[in-house]
């Protein structure tokens, strides 16, 4: 089976809105922005959301908007709303309530902003939902239900910085679900942690605590649906423990 991933312009966003500075500091937060944010890597992402838009997977409106705040990042005028946040505990985890939704995207991949997405077989289809009673907070939850036979798929964020020093990167989110479902949460790729579970029918807030690796400089987190049934997921979020952030 083949492993495919679908390019989401968010993605370019994970590291430079996961590591976050106090709100009082401007002068910190700008040179963090800056060093982020090279001139290399806004032209590479310019391109990136121009090929998006090319093979159909941002509306025109979506490549504008995407597109004005790079150039104003590469100005030099671009504020960054999402580094200003408070002292640690602090979330790493971008769109966790799922709000920011791209329609474009195919059935089998991420229907979300900053998450990725992708399948390993079976019949899924992701989606989002706004029903009240499968939304935990918020317009809007993540559906990912099966249509037949069961497989594997999911949603994953891009890599997110290792914390010198954090014993353990606390990860919660909320789900509930219907049918033969089952859930599987891991950490890869720099850090480890999981868990395996069928979830009920009514809103539970669920925690998977992932241990870093040592040496290695990013983690995933995946959310991986292996069952049958319907699973809805809302409100993530991500924390390190211990640690220090610094530019």
């Amino acid at each position: 089976m083949t492993f495919r991933w679908l390019p989401v312009a968010g993605l370019l966003l994970a590291i430079a809105c996961a590591l976050l500075v106090r709100a009082d500091d401007k002068a910190d937060k700008a040179a963090l922005t800056r060093s982020l944010w090279p001139k290399e890597r806004i032209e590479a992402a310019l391109k990136a959301v121009e090929k998006q838009r090319a093979e159909g997977l941002l509306s025109e409106a979506s490549f504008r908007r995407r597109q004005a705040m790079l150039q104003a990042r590469l100005a030099g005028t671009y504020e960054p709303e999402s580094l200003a946040v408070t002292d640690p505990p602090l979330n790493f985890i971008q769109n966790g309530g799922f709000e920011q939704i791209n329609k474009n995207s195919g059935k089998k991949r991420s229907r979300w902003l900053w998450w990725g997405g992708w399948d390993w077989g079976g019949d899924y289809e992701n989606s989002w939902e706004d029903r009240p009673a499968y939304v935990h907070s918020g317009q809007y939850s993540a559906r990912i239900a099966c249509t037949g036979t069961k497989g594997r798929i999911g949603i994953n964020t891009p890599g997110l910085p290792a914390i010198p020093g954090a014993t353990e990167y606390t990860f919660t989110f909320w789900a509930k679900g219907e049918g033969d479902n089952m859930l599987f949460v891991n950490f890869e790729e720099g850090a480890r942690g999981e868990m395996r579970e069928k979830i009920g029918p009514d809103w539970k807030q669920y925690t998977v605590r992932g241990k870093p690796e040592p040496g290695k400089p990013t983690y995933n987190v995946y959310f991986y649906s292996i069952g049958g049934g319907t699973i809805w997921l809302d409100d993530a979020a991500l924390v390190p423990v211990g640690g220090k952030i610094d530019e």
